[in-house]
This record gives C-alpha cells, structure tokens and sequence, in this order.
C-alpha cells in the first residue's frame, strides 16, 4: 500500500506495517487505520500515521521513558479493542507535543498497541495522571529529543 504524507512524503507500506484502530482515537474517531513510523533524527520519538489522512500525524514517546512508575489504570473493558491474549506483546505510548524547552507528555490518554494482533486503542485512565506532564528540561535528558517537530 502507498501513501502519501505532509511529514514523510511517500511511504510503501507492508500489510504488517499497519494498525487498526477500531475506534479510532480521540477527536479522530474515523480514523481507523494508522502506521507507526520512527523519527528519522528522533529515536525517542515516533509518529503515529494516518494511513487515509497524509496530513494526520501524532509524535508519540514512551512515558515510561520519563517516569519510570507509570502505570496505565483502566478497566478490563477499556481494553477490549486490543484482543489480548497471553503473550501478546504490546506498546504503551504517549502523546508528545510543545518544543524543546516546554515538552509535555498526556499521561491521562495514553495510546496501547497490542503489537501482535496489529490492535491499537487510546484509553482514559482512571486515576488523576496529567494531560500534560512535562518532561524534564535537563540538557542530558532532551539530547534525544533536540530535534524535534512537533504534529501539525
């Protein structure tokens, strides 16, 4: 499959390259179909792709990166779209947004890929995580980061 985006340009994608998303993502509910495509300059970061939108793409990092602690407190029911099995491996991830400076992370609605069915969903957690942590503005800590452009 091929597709065309406003980030990466023109992109060939595998049928294993792509994640359905049954329910979309949040404000972005007819959006099913997405790709994770790592940042070229980023490697901390990664985009979530729209596969039918070129112009639809979300930085993502992984917020145990950050906060080594976090925990994704959701009911069983939340988590229904991603068919998990025993074994399954799966990602959670995070929005990214800001500039380098004044990074934040949505700890609140984090993404969850079960990686072997191919299955994605965003949940709201059940506790008081924040919307938008920000993440440690240390020299040594953002070098990986340095770089970054955030979604459009």
């Amino acid at each position: 499959m091929r597709i065309d985006t406003t980030r990466f340009g023109k992109r060939t994608l595998n049928e294993d390259q792509l994640l359905l998303f049954p329910q979309g993502l949040i404000g972005m509910e007819t959006l099913r179909q997405w790709t994770l495509l790592p940042d070229p300059e980023n490697p901390a970061v990664a985009w979530l792709q729209s596969v039918s939108r070129g112009d639809r793409a979300l930085a993502l990092v992984s917020p145990r990166a950050f906060m080594p602690t976090y925990k994704v407190r959701v009911g069983q029911r939340d988590l229904t779209p991603l068919n998990l099995r025993p074994g399954d491996h799966t990602y959670v991830l995070s929005t990214l947004s800001g500039h380098v400076g004044n990074l934040t992370t949505n700890l609140r609605a984090p993404i969850i890929v079960n990686l072997t069915r191919r299955l994605g969903c965003q949940v709201v957690t059940n506790d008081e995580a924040p919307l938008r942590f920000a993440l440690p503005t240390q020299r040594s800590s953002l070098d990986h980061l340095k770089n970054l452009r955030t979604a459009a």
